[in-house]
Formats: C-alpha cells, structure tokens, sequence
C-alpha cells in the first residue's frame, strides 16, 4: 500500500485551475467571451467544423423529445437550439452577454423557445430554476474552480440523467498554444485538468459514473498566414505587437496546402461522462474524500 493520503482530486482540479488563472496573459473564460471577436470567431468553428460532433453528443444523451433539459455553458446554443428543436424545455445557462445574443438570434431564426439564464452556475440558485432536470448537460464548460460543488449542485436539480462533456487529451490548438505562449508571455503555458480528472472527483463523491472515449477529428483551416496570426494572438491574449514571433513558428506548427491555405489538426480523445442520479443519491455530507 502507498504510504500518505490519497489524492484528492478535487484538490487537484483547483490547484489546475489556480495556475492558470495566475499565468501571466492567461485571459478567464467569462473575459475571453466577453469580448465580441472571440465569440464570433468561436461561433464561425462551430458552424464549420462541428456537426458531426454535436450529432453524436445528442445521440449519446438519448433524451426523450419533450424532456426539461438543464445546459450549463450552453455557448451560442449548440446543443440548446437541436433540443429545443427537438421540444425539450430548455433552460440554457450562459454568463457571456454576447454568446447570449447568438444563443436568442438562433433561437428565434429556428422558432424554439429557450430560457436563458445569464449567471455562472456557481451563482445560481437551484430554487430559482424551473427544474428538476431530466438532464443537465454541460459540454466543455466545466471552468469552476471548485468542481465538487458544481457537480453536487448539477446531481441535485436532476431527476434523470448528468451528462458531461470534456477533454481527455488536449486538442491540437493547445499543443500549439503551449509552444506558442513562452515566446508572447515568457512563461509557460499552464495546462488543464483532463477528463480523467473530473472522473476521479465523482468517484470520491460516491457516484459511479460512465465514462465514454471518442476519437473526433477536427480541422481549422486559415487561409493565410495571417489569418493564423491573428487567431492566435486572440487566443493568446497577445499585446499589440507580437505577430513576428508568431509567424515563424505558426508556419512551421501548421500544415500548408498546395493553395496556399494552413490547417490546424485539432483532433483529440473526448470523453462524455455520465450517470442516472436515481441509481444513487447524493448527500454532500456523506461522502468525504476517501
């Protein structure tokens, strides 16, 4: 047996989250969306890129056409609107006042009604929610520094079925970024926690969820080596000014078509998490880290 206490994973988490938030350049997520550009690039890979993925993300739910359904980071409604679509009583929560902008234009183009909540799930008050849930969702919008208490919260408002979405290995723009941050920041690139993680921190809440593995295959393309420079220095949180250091390993990192166009490889291992709150109930203050 290991000598010392066991990990506690949660810990873990936090401690993740806390580097990066303290990296020099690093931009939180609620101020990177805030920012109008960022939310339209974001919306235009989505439209381009993510079909397929967000089929095999509602295919993967199996929720029941007409279900209450809770989506927690829910974007410019990338799985809100299809569920709506599908008649499901969506409640989508989303802090970013621009990512809810989009959310309600695709709405209303799509004739669905969606319930747009524009507080952080860590400041919402599950009295105030029209719940309980037959599913809460969230995909890729797990940035709460205190994962435990966001996952306890989410079990709560559910009477059916908790399904996550995240990374288990990081997608080609992070590799990319990693490279790319000490040359703008002087710093390394502070990592995030994978989804083996957020398993982990389940597990020692007593919940026994499933974990499912997919390949997804993803390409940005760009079509200059400006275009790439740009996305980058965005990504990076650059100050005016750094694009020449950018070029050169931009335009050794990417592919480059016959055409002149550059390809970003954004594959990666996802992992879809989830598991039916009525197979066993949750008190918080049962289950201490083992």
């Amino acid at each position: 047996m290991p000598d010392g206490p066991p990990t506690d994973w949660n810990a873990v988490w936090t401690a993740y989250r806390k580097r990066q938030l303290a990296t020099p350049g690093f931009l939180p997520e609620d101020e990177f969306f805030a920012r109008e550009e960022n939310v339209a690039r974001y919306r235009a890979q989505v439209a381009a890129s993510y079909h397929g993925h967000v089929e095999r993300q509602l295919a993967s739910m199996a929720i029941p056409d007409g279900a209450p359904v809770l989506d927690i980071g829910a974007g410019p409604g990338t799985l809100a609107v299809p569920l709506a679509r599908r008649g499901c009583r969506v409640t989508a929560v989303e802090p970013s006042a621009p990512m809810r902008r989009i959310l309600r234009e695709y709405a209303e183009r799509e004739g669905v009604a969606v319930t747009i909540l524009g507080e952080p799930w860590e400041a919402i008050d599950p009295a105030a929610l029209p719940g309980p849930f037959d599913l809460v969702v969230a995909s890729y919008s797990l940035m709460m520094l205190d994962l435990r208490a966001a996952l306890a919260k989410m079990h709560a408002v559910c009477s059916g079925c908790v399904c996550l979405f995240w990374s288990l290995t990081p997608p080609g723009g992070r590799v990319v970024e990693r490279v790319l941050w000490p040359a703008v920041h002087g710093v390394e690139y502070p990592p995030e926690p994978m989804a083996d993680c957020v398993y982990n921190v389940l597990f020692q809440m007593g919940l026994m969820a499933s974990l499912e593995a997919e390949y997804s295959a993803f390409e940005h393309r760009f079509q200059d080596l400006d275009e790439a420079v740009a996305e980058f220095r965005a990504r990076l949180n650059g100050p005016e000014g750094p694009e020449a250091r950018l070029r050169e390993p931009l335009a050794r990192l990417l592919s480059r078509d016959v055409g002149g166009a550059y390809r970003l490889d954004r594959s990666a291992w996802n992992a879809a998490i989830h598991w039916d709150v009525r197979d066993q109930p949750f008190d918080a203050g049962r289950h201490p880290v083992p």
